[in-house]
């Protein structure tokens, strides 16, 4: 069996061979996700002909899994009719996304070649910021009268699904609505095909789903199909009046571009294959600032001990792993509740038991790591230096990760409260602080109780 990589060499030798009845044998084998992928080993002219020779359908699925200036370039090079068919086949969100990013030329010579329908749902479509709900849902949707027996349903649903529109076309949850294009409910594709066909819809539906408004951020949507495990969402204005809908897929991608996001907010950059090597050092060094002003603070509290530590040298060898421990054990409860707050885990209302819950955890860390390090180092100290020395650690130690679970639980409330994105500034700080109170802690139970 051929391999994806010999598929693709293959096809590009026979593109060079001007062999248009093999490429068209080769692209059945090739999925457009495969081809998406791999478009930019292919020249201006091969991927207008890999295009025109694909069938409609996955010539459609490709074109949607290209990158907005690849699209561009792909649409640059096809002739009218090719252009307007494509856009014709595309979901008309699909169509706004990809006119986002072009010049205001080419959007203008597209929607001219657009069907009037479509150019109503474009402009509509447009004027929702890209960060919105708006500008995530679908147009492409099946809507159900609540008076129809689910036999003349399921007959709707596929009179009014093209064969080439499957693919685009949510059908897991239809929407049921009135003579106005009012939400009254939504039933499930798996309901209307096992229910008796006499049944009417209005029995099967949900008549209050989750819906979303056109305004909402996409990480309240997030929240929501998170919380109630959605499969769609529809999205509707003040007046309760369908717009379209939002379906998983791409939900899953704007969970997946905020959890990105937030990590790199934490390690102090943003995306670092958009940035010149100048700009990326510039956007990390603040946080690199504050990691090496609290670095020379730590300097400052080791060197106020410098008398306990010049008569204990070995507690020298403790003070690394205590500090250590508490950084990671922070970046980690850190880490957990900036990512609960952006998917929604931790509900409205559910912040208390959050941080009571990651609280109590790091305090049981806390203490299993002190027993266990404070009965190390007492293991091999104590004869020098008495039983005292193993308690400072395990306390040093337990005071470290509890006090470092209790800053990283709370600081990301704290951070949102005064309208500060907490996967910015929630690390650097907790490390920071973390470092300076542990060694000062430390040294201070080694001076009061090895030194008394």
């Amino acid at each position: 069996m051929k391999t994806l990589q010999i598929y693709l060499a293959d096809l590009k030798e026979l593109l060079q061979a001007n062999d248009f009845v093999s490429v068209r044998s080769c692209l059945r084998e090739v999925s457009p996700i495969d081809l998406a992928e791999a478009w930019d080993r292919f020249t201006p002219e091969e991927r207008t002909a890999i295009f025109r020779l694909s069938t409609r359908q996955k010539a459609t699925q490709l074109f949607e899994e290209l990158d907005p200036p690849e699209q561009a370039g792909l649409l640059g090079g096809l002739r009218k009719n090719d252009a307007e068919e494509l856009l014709s086949d595309l979901d008309p969100s699909e169509t706004g996304r990809m006119m986002r990013g072009l010049p205001a030329p080419m959007v203008r010579q597209l929607t001219a070649i657009m069907k009037k329908g479509g150019q109503e749902y474009v402009q509509q479509y447009l004027q929702y910021p890209g960060q919105t709900v708006g500008a995530l849902m679908r147009g492409r949707y099946v809507t159900l009268d609540e008076r129809w027996p689910a036999r003349t349903a399921v007959e709707r649903i596929q009179y009014s699904t093209r064969l080439r529109r499957i693919e685009e076309t949510h059908l897991d949850t239809l929407m049921v609505v009135d003579a106005d294009n009012r939400l009254l409910g939504q039933v499930g594709l798996k309901s209307l095909v096992v229910a008796p066909g006499d049944m009417l819809v209005r029995d099967l539906m949900d008549s209050r789903p989750p819906t979303l408004p056109p305004e909402a951020d996409q990480e309240e949507a997030v929240k929501l199909f998170t919380r109630y495990k959605l499969k769609s969402a529809p999205v509707v204005d003040s007046g309760e009046k369908v717009l379209g809908v939002v379906v998983y897929k791409d939900i899953f991608e704007v969970a997946a571009e905020e959890t990105e996001e937030d990590f790199a907010k934490m390690a102090g950059f943003s995306h670092p294959a958009s940035r010149t090597i100048a700009r990326s050092a510039f956007l990390r060094l603040p946080w690199l600032l504050i990691t090496c002003l609290g670095g020379m603070l730590v300097s400052v509290v080791v060197g106020h001990f410098e008398g306990t530590l010049s008569k204990i040298i070995a507690l020298a060898s403790f003070s690394p792993m205590i500090a250590g421990m508490g950084g990671n054990v922070g970046a980690q409860t850190a880490t957990i509740m900036v990512r609960g707050l952006a998917t929604g885990d931790i509900p409205p209302g559910g912040e208390t038991k959050a941080i009571i819950h990651e609280i109590a955890i790091g305090l049981l860390m806390g203490v299993c790591y002190g027993l266990v390090v404070g009965a190390i180092a007492d293991s091999v100290y104590s004869e020098r230096y008495g039983l005292w020395f193993g308690v400072v650690v395990g306390l040093s130690m337990c005071f470290s990760m509890t006090f470092a679970t209790v800053m990283a639980s709370l600081e990301p409330f704290v951070l949102r409260r005064f309208g500060v994105d907490p996967a910015t500034a929630t690390g650097p700080m907790i490390t920071t602080t973390t470092d300076i109170l542990s060694n000062a802690l430390y040294f201070s139970l080694a001076s009061r109780l090895l030194l008394r």
